[in-house]
């Protein structure tokens, strides 16, 4: 997009880079948690692999934990190399350590809701060629709704009040004042991801408390 656009200034010395940098890394973040995770869990649960180990005196929810975190750190890597290559190929501002440490830490707490939600669509679809179509769609109903493939205050206005209801929209669009080191916290986006962490956790605990009473 920078290449094709020109990477134009933005005035105070920032550049169009700058801006799409936070739409690009939003775009890399979602598919890992909405499309990878989803169908990983799935075919775990699917072919009882959790299960096999668990002979072996491993613990299931510390493989998950374990796979969870792995994604994390896959998450960790898609932001920071979309930050190196932006750096030497576009010549991305870099904010100051405490700033840079502020962006990445609120992108993955951003990141832990999404994998919270793919978990819950996991557990209730389990069929993995379901859940790679399903996954599809809420992934481009995101990119739609968060400003992906235009302006985010160019949207409908009633995509953009549903879009204030999804964290990504704030990596994507918010986060540009943290970048710009202009804040070091978004509060209307820690307290939009607290209050669907909450509501998400309950619905998974309450879908494996089913489970398991399913399973007795």
């Amino acid at each position: 997009m920078v290449t094709s656009y020109g990477n134009f200034d933005i005035g105070n010395g920032y550049h169009f880079v700058d801006k799409y940098f936070l739409i690009s890394t939003g775009m890399g973040m979602l598919p890992i948690s909405l499309i990878s995770f989803p169908i990983w869990l799935g075919e775990s649960l699917q072919n009882q692999s959790y299960k096999r180990l668990e002979y072996f005196g491993l613990k299931a929810h510390h493989m998950v934990i374990s796979d969870v975190f792995s994604y994390v750190l896959l998450t960790t890597l898609s932001i920071l190399a979309n930050i190196v290559f932006g750096f030497i190929v576009y010549g991305l501002n870099i904010p100051s350590v405490g700033y840079l440490f502020a962006y990445v830490i609120q992108c993955l707490y951003c990141n832990l809701i999404f994998l919270l939600f793919g978990a819950i669509i996991a557990l209730l679809v389990k069929n993995t060629r379901i859940l790679m179509p399903a996954g599809m769609v809420l992934l481009f109903s995101s990119y739609i709704f968060t400003g992906a493939f235009s302006s985010f205050s160019d949207l409908p206005e009633t995509f953009q009040s549903i879009g204030r209801f999804i964290p990504m929209k704030y990596v994507m669009n918010d986060f540009f004042e943290i970048w710009t080191e202009t804040e070091l916290v978004n509060v209307d986006f820690i307290l939009l991801n607290t209050a669907l962490a909450a509501v998400f956790t309950l619905i998974l605990v309450l879908i494996l408390i089913a489970n398991k009473k399913r399973k007795n």
